[in-house]
């Protein structure tokens, strides 16, 4: 370690400022972003954010908003001479949408309704906007809520996200989808006359799995579905003829991940043609290219990002751009274009180098020439990081898994080292190429002397979409044991002392860990598939167990997704001695001997907090070590500030003290 840097510490990482929705003006030349803090503050509803302007190139980046909350989703009017956005200045959490000058100036609110805007969009022409909002409290349930006369009827009084139109001019307002049908996304056809949208007719989280393709008139209507499947989509778009409307297509574990194959169908109906089939790519973001022709796709490839362009009529798809670096918004990535297509506007980050903003050029010979317009943590070069590197590895039936390695900041090669396997969430997810004290905090771990495995096994995106299906079915099966053949690459490769293992992770990684803790290593899996000789002498020694699911009966019961759990595992949750019993790590509790440590939000609705109380009463009972912090406001991530600093230094000590 150089003596000019120093040690990573939990206040480090609370320094660090999110910063994500990179959106470049039409002419290319000022690129509008959002910076927010990266906890919330006590009490606070929503997490403080602006949103700044950069010119490009050269140009130094400022606040360009400055509302006392949070304020999101910059989009610039197909003009260029206005920026709409989203805050919840007056009341918080109850979003609006304001209208800001690109030369400055104060902001004016277009929208004050009374429910809150999630997503919103300009029309073609700039005339108007449209926009989701969910059904804002009616004043009779105001008054019982006031006389608490407030029983909850479960899923008996819908509240739907509608599509609503409000001109610029004038503010006036029009609803075009009124009836019982929940939007999910939309998308205006090129002649502003009409909308693609994803719906369903519940607007229960769960309905999101079984959301189909329709299309509506823009002066409202009944929407007409065109296109059903058992898969989820995303990113509906109208061809600039109108003739067509691109998708993408996969199965995913939570609304807003995005990655998949990119699909085609007749606006008015038909088959759908999927353009992408059997490539090893994953899907994130696309646009239609000015003629129709292509598409200008992002995607994982082999964990990389890349920028691709994808033949409509050949589905030829032609790489333009990769890179191990992460692309990031909100929860997955994407870009802006400039109006002609040139230009785009993207956060992009590297495993040494936090987010920033950054401009592409897409030049001659089909390449893309980037420039990095914001500099905005100076303070991560006094920090001293653990080196990346990429591990690969087979499967225990020859199937390759890739995944990162992070060395302990004082990495000496020939020495072995403590090794925490951290596992992703999803499953449909990925450990890509970030810089990992944000998001997450495997960085953090390094600096206190462990080396850090992070695997993307079946199941990840990144690989096309049959590898991220291979675990359907299989929940803690061959996903499982490509992780511990990940492990044991390390142990071969004299890095992870075989003696100090340990474990964590968030959502289903924590259902992972809580699978590991039970070391079933002789369950077959649903699918009849045996675990590996290698795999049979794994023991941690330490587990962190985070959001995690112990028993998938009572998570399908309570779980704001039980659609999902039963698409996942692929069988009836109410069989006796069914898969959701022998998938359910309680089902083993009694093989436990790790020491674990349970953590959980209270008001976590997709992982409700039952599965940390179900596992902690057992592990409690059996005389297994283990502790269980419960965090008051929380849902399934952990936000406020000093929540943060708790879990960060309870999970490090946690480490230390066992490994």
């Amino acid at each position: 370690m150089s003596s000019e840097k120093r040690l990573t510490t939990v206040e480090d990482l609370l320094t660090l400022k999110s910063v994500s929705d990179a959106q470049v003006s039409p002419d290319g030349r000022l690129v509008a972003f959002v910076v927010g803090d990266s906890y919330k503050e006590k009490d606070a509803k929503t997490i403080k954010s602006q949103v700044w302007l950069v010119e490009a190139p050269g140009g130094e980046a400022r606040p360009f908003t400055s509302g006392p909350r949070s304020d999101i989703l910059p989009r610039w009017s197909p003009d260029g001479r206005t920026l709409a956005f989203l805050s919840d200045r007056v009341e918080e959490d109850r979003y609006q949408i304001y209208l800001l000058p690109a030369a400055g100036g104060e902001a004016r609110p277009l929208t004050e309704v009374k429910g809150s805007v999630s997503a919103f969009s300009w029309s073609p022409d700039g005339r108007s906007i449209a926009y989701l909002m969910n059904d804002p409290e009616t004043e009779e349930e105001k008054k019982r809520e006031e006389e608490k006369d407030d029983a909850i009827e479960f899923e008996a009084r819908p509240k739907y996200s509608r599509l609503w139109v409000v001109d610029v001019a004038s503010s006036e307002t029009h609803t075009v989808t009124p009836g019982p049908i929940q939007v999910w996304e939309f998308n205006w056809s090129a002649d502003g006359n009409h909308f693609a949208l994803l719906v369903s007719d519940s607007p229960e989280e769960w309905a999101w799995y079984r959301a189909r393709l329709a299309r509506v008139p823009a002066a409202g209507g009944q929407p007409t579905t065109i296109y059903t499947t058992h898969k989820q989509l995303a990113r509906p778009l109208w061809s600039p003829d109108g003739h067509e409307i691109a998708f993408i297509s996969c199965i995913w574990s939570d609304r807003g991940v995005v990655a998949g194959d990119i699909y085609v169908i007749p606006a008015e109906g038909g088959e759908a043609r999927n353009l992408t089939e059997d490539r090893p790519i994953s899907a994130t973001w696309m646009d239609w290219e000015g003629d129709g022709r292509s598409l200008l796709v992002m995607a994982y490839e082999d964990g990389e990002t890349g920028l691709y362009r994808l033949e409509r009529a050949t589905n030829e798809l032609r790489q333009l751009w990769r890179e191990p670096v992460g692309v990031t918004d909100r929860w997955w990535q994407q870009y802006s274009r400039s109006a002609d297509g040139q230009t785009l506007a993207v956060v992009r980050e590297d495993a040494a180098h936090p987010r920033d903003v950054w401009l592409g050029r897409l030049g001659a010979g089909e390449r893309v020439a980037w420039h990095q317009l914001t500099h905005l943590h100076p303070q991560v070069a006094e920090l001293a990081l653990g080196e990346t590197e990429v591990l690969r590895w087979h499967g225990p039936d020859g199937l390759a898994i890739q995944g990162l390695l992070i060395k302990p900041v004082s990495y000496e090669p020939g020495r072995r080292y403590p090794l925490v396997t951290y596992v992703h969430g999803g499953p449909a997810a990925l450990w890509g190429h970030r810089f990992y004290l944000s998001p997450g905090w495997p960085q953090l771990l390094a600096a206190h002397g462990f080396a850090v495995l992070l695997p993307n096994p079946r199941g990840s995106v990144g690989w096309g979409a049959a590898f991220t299906t291979a675990n359907q079915g299989d929940l803690g099966g061959h996903d499982w044991q490509d992780i511990l053949a990940g492990v044991d690459a390390c142990i071969a490769a004299g890095i992870a002392d075989p003696e100090r293992l340990g474990i964590c992770g968030w959502s289903y990684g924590g259902f992972m860990t809580a699978w590991a803790v039970t070391k079933q290593l002789q369950l077959p899996s649903l699918k009849g598939r045996a675990p590996s000789d290698a795999a049979e002498g794994i023991r941690f020694k330490a587990a962190v167990m985070i959001a995690g699911i112990s028993n998938w009966l009572s998570f399908h019961g309570t779980s704001n997704l039980p659609t999902w759990d039963t698409q996942a595992l692929q069988t009836d949750p109410y069989e006796p001695r069914g898969a959701f019993e022998r998938y359910s790590p309680i089902t083993y509790v009694k093989n436990v001997k790790t020491p674990t440590l349970i953590i959980h939000g209270e008001d976590d609705r997709y992982v409700p907090v039952g599965q940390a109380y179900e596992f902690f009463r057992a592990l409690k009972e059996l005389g297994v070590e283990t502790q269980l912090i419960v965090y008051p406001r929380e849902g399934h991530g952990v936000q406020e500030r000093q929540h943060v600093k708790d879990m960060l230094e309870r999970i490090v000590a946690w480490f230390e003290r066992l490994l």
